[in-house]
């Protein structure tokens, strides 16, 4: 009789600890739906975050209402971009005026001056991929799409520098596949390819990088 009792005791306890469960689960939930909230946040910011081999921050890309800000790894403002139009506007952290990216019918776009009277660069569509001309349409940079990302060669056939898609982070390399910028953001292959114009300066670099990221770009 005594071993009987024990045992429905044990089966008692055993039930009541199964049923316990549950409610630990529960109380787990929403710290994994915090965390999947705040990364979600994280990603709904369009925050574009560039960092350098050694995973250190080099500049970021802060989106705004009416455009974005350019800032250094100390958070040190180096450029604004507000759209005007079809046109984007960049401007020193001055508010001084670096220049225009100016959107075409055909796709092509152009970096002019502060006054919007000469075109500096532009940047055409090349069968799949895009080439850069100068003012006075010398060729500076060729981009071509690859398996996994994109290719930039120099006016004499050299390749300079690569894009890499791959494990969910967008690297830019150079020719002998060294890290110099990447990021774990969603950036198009020919849009971040413009980090490896050399010839520009990087607040114009990245009002490429801008223009071609962004849904606001109308002809």
């Amino acid at each position: 009789m005594m071993s009987r009792f024990l045992f429905l005791s044990l089966v008692v306890l055993t039930s009541a600890a199964g049923c316990s469960k549950p409610g630990g689960s529960e109380a787990q939930a929403p710290r994994s739906q915090q965390s999947a909230a705040a990364s979600d946040e994280a990603s709904a910011s369009g925050k574009l975050k560039f960092k350098d081999a050694d995973d250190r921050e080099r500049f970021s890309l802060k989106p705004k209402e009416d455009g974005a800000k350019l800032v250094d790894g100390e958070d040190k403002e180096l450029a604004r971009y507000k759209w005007k139009g079809t046109a984007l506007k960049i401007s020193g952290p001055d508010d001084a005026v670096l220049g225009y990216v100016v959107g075409s019918a055909g796709g092509a776009l152009t970096v002019r001056d502060a006054e919007q009277r000469q075109i500096l660069f532009t940047l055409a569509r090349q069968g799949p991929g895009w080439r850069l001309n100068d003012a006075k349409g010398a060729l500076l940079y060729s981009v071509s799409p690859s398996d996994d990302g994109a290719d930039i060669q120099d006016a004499a056939g050299s390749e300079v520098a690569r894009v890499k898609l791959r494990e969910g982070k967008v690297s830019l390399r150079d020719a002998s596949g060294r890290t110099l910028l990447a990021t774990k953001s969603l950036v198009r292959a020919d849009a971040a390819a413009c980090l490896a114009f050399e010839r520009l300066d990087l607040p114009l670099r990245v009002a490429l990088l801008f223009f071609l990221q962004s849904e606001a770009r109308q002809p």
